[in-house]
């Protein structure tokens, strides 16, 4: 082989390793169909896959308060340096032919990257997490407890430690099927 086609040889295999290597990244991450959706804010609507979600509305829960007595219904005293959080929020299924999972589990985020899944809750104002949504359905279902309710939304039941307050913005994240996303609670 001469230097001309041994270099063009060298050349075609350099570019031939670049497009595998390329799309094979691509194909890894999944493309940018499945990067985190960022910048949403309580009260401002946004799509994973099929399901629409609108959190409206967060806030610390006080158990001795008539009202929150309600959304912690099972729940056990927290202790001194913790507080319950109940973040309110609404789900949509877009799609008008199949039903569609919420996700197994939910998140909240502080800056520091302390992490707190939403537990399990007996009220009847709790969002079920991985429960199915039916075609063009709406959680909380319509005439339901929570949609009755003082904020017309299904609750997820987090406790969190006090430190974590003082940590914001804070976040709740959202699996789906082209996220997740990453909400900023007003607390």
């Amino acid at each position: 082989m001469d230097t001309f086609t041994k270099s063009n040889w060298f050349r075609g295999l350099v570019i031939a390793f670049t497009i595998f290597a390329s799309g094979t990244a691509l194909a890894a991450c999944g493309g940018s169909d499945h990067e985190k959706k960022t910048g949403i804010v309580e009260g401002e609507r946004f799509e994973l896959g099929p399901l629409e979600y609108n959190v409206l509305f967060t806030r610390p829960l006080n158990p001795s308060d008539v009202e929150d007595k309600e959304y912690l219904v099972g729940q056990p005293e927290p202790k001194p340096d913790q507080t319950y959080i109940g973040v309110f929020l609404q789900a949509e299924n877009l799609d008008e032919d199949e039903s569609h999972a919420l996700p197994d589990s939910f998140e909240l985020v502080d800056t520091a990257g302390n992490r707190y899944e939403n537990l399990e809750s007996e009220s009847s104002y709790a969002l079920r997490p991985g429960a199915d949504v039916g075609p063009e359905d709406v959680v909380p279902a319509l005439d339901s407890t929570p949609e009755v309710g003082p904020i017309e939304a299904s609750m997820l039941l987090f406790l969190i430690d006090d430190a974590s307050l003082e940590l914001r913005p804070i976040e709740l994240e959202v699996e789906g099927e082209d996220g997740p996303a990453s909400v900023e609670l007003d607390l």
